[in-house]
């Protein structure tokens, strides 16, 4: 720089580089070269020094949102994904020192743009990879005993809820997102998923072992939605249009699979 800025300049000096590293075509110009008086030229022009910072800014950004979104990544291809990221980084630039909030607005704007289309489940794949990504960073909580649900009476038990982990997740489409994430895992072959499967209600859930995936049927994913939004078993069970006959198989598998924390009872409403 020729000479330092003052205390007075330096936040317009800060907005001034930071809109050339967001801007794009006409304005990204517009934005360097009033920058220009403010870079030292030793025969690296202005604009490509601006550039070498633009290229290290989009690369984070670009990676950071590939880690997040690496199923669809796949599924579009690089070029495409290159392309998504750029236009949404115009839309959503980086708010946080955090990179791994980039992508939280992304399933929203793909919708905007893929919605009604032959891509429109592009959208809820979105939606299903940010579910895991709250999910990896949600806090785990000691999964309860079933047990102590045995020792509810028989006759308070509709009025019992159950307290869920903080980081269970659940997304529900009328494609068959699951699949399409099951098969573009690791190794899998990534081979095109026959949307004839059909809608899918998946619930996320981070174990020791890492993230797991349940692809259940829609009235079960219905009783869990309840569940999780504070709903008491009775509650649930009517409202979701779970058959009560399946209620135990039901409550075995959330158990079974640690998603229940703690019961919360009907008189005070404190959580045992």
């Amino acid at each position: 720089m020729n000479s330092p800025p003052d205390a007075r300049s330096l936040a317009g000096l800060q907005a001034g580089f930071s809109a050339a590293l967001r801007a794009r075509g006409a304005a990204a110009d517009d934005a360097v070269r009033a920058l220009t008086d403010c870079i030292v030229d030793d025969g690296l022009a202005p604009a490509s020094r601006v550039q070498v910072y633009r290229n290290n800014v989009r690369a984070m950004f670009d990676g950071a949102l590939a880690r997040t979104y690496p199923v669809l990544k796949r599924r579009v291809g690089d070029a495409c994904f290159r392309e998504l990221a750029m236009q949404y980084r115009t839309d959503h630039p980086s708010r946080s020192g955090d990179l791994h909030w980039v992508g939280k607005a992304f399933a929203s704007w793909l919708e905007v743009r893929v919605g009604g289309s032959d891509y429109a489940w592009l959208a809820d794949l979105a939606r299903l990879e940010w579910a895991c990504e709250e999910s990896l960073v949600a806090s785990r909580l000691c999964p309860l005993d079933p047990q102590a649900l045995a020792r509810v009476a028989p006759e308070t038990l509709a009025d019992i809820g159950l307290r869920l982990q903080p980081g269970l997740r659940s997304v529900s489409s009328e494609f068959p997102i699951w699949s399409v994430w099951q098969a573009n895992q690791g190794e899998a072959s990534g081979n095109p998923v026959d949307p004839e499967l059909g809608p899918q209600h998946v619930v996320i859930a981070c174990t020791d072992d890492g993230l797991v995936l349940h692809s259940i049927p829609a009235d079960q994913f219905r009783f869990v939605a309840q569940l999780a939004s504070g709903a008491p078993l009775g509650e649930a069970l009517e409202a979701s249009g779970l058959e009560v006959e399946r209620l135990p198989g039901v409550l075995a598998w959330l158990f079974g699979a640690g998603l229940v924390t703690g019961l919360q009872e009907p008189s005070n409403g404190s959580a045992a």
